[in-house]
């Protein structure tokens, strides 16, 4: 299954909702084309977003991911993710973003993805990102900040 090309379809997708229902931050899947459709999104991320539930992540976002990044930073780091792709042999990135939250707040994210290509969707990419607080120039984790308290 987890090959070349990972085998993501529908027989395989409730494996993944119940992986990621034991992630330890934000988990989501979406698809490499157009504006990034999501086709997974985990509770943790739903929270991130300060979603109550599914319909009110995918109202406020549209599912997808362009739908989640602050509009002034998705083209930059959709550039940035295009590039280390291409220039990285593991099919990793991370980028850092702004995103909106339910309530209007601001907040900061760390996304570590990886690009694979399956039968069933193309070309997708499945995401872990954790919020992230700035101090000066200096990123820390919310997972970070709770293990140095």
């Amino acid at each position: 299954m987890f090959g070349k090309r990972f085998q993501l379809n529908d027989e395989t997708l409730p494996i993944v909702e119940e992986i990621g229902r034991h992630m330890p931050g934000g988990f989501f899947i979406y698809e490499a084309a157009g504006d990034g459709k999501l086709l997974y999104v985990n509770r943790a991320a739903m929270d991130i977003y300060g979603c109550a539930d599914l319909d009110e992540f995918k109202e406020l976002t549209g599912y997808t991911f362009r739908g989640m990044v602050y509009p002034d930073d998705y083209d930059s780091i959709a550039t940035s993710i295009d590039d280390q792709i291409e220039s990285q042999n593991d099919n990793n990135d991370h980028v850092e973003y702004r995103i909106v939250r339910k309530d209007g707040a601001v907040r900061w994210v760390d996304d570590y993805g990886h690009y694979t290509e399956t039968d069933a969707y193309g070309g997708i990419y499945y995401v872990l990102f954790l919020t992230s607080r700035r101090t000066g120039s200096v990123w820390r984790t919310t997972w970070q900040s709770a293990r140095l308290s």
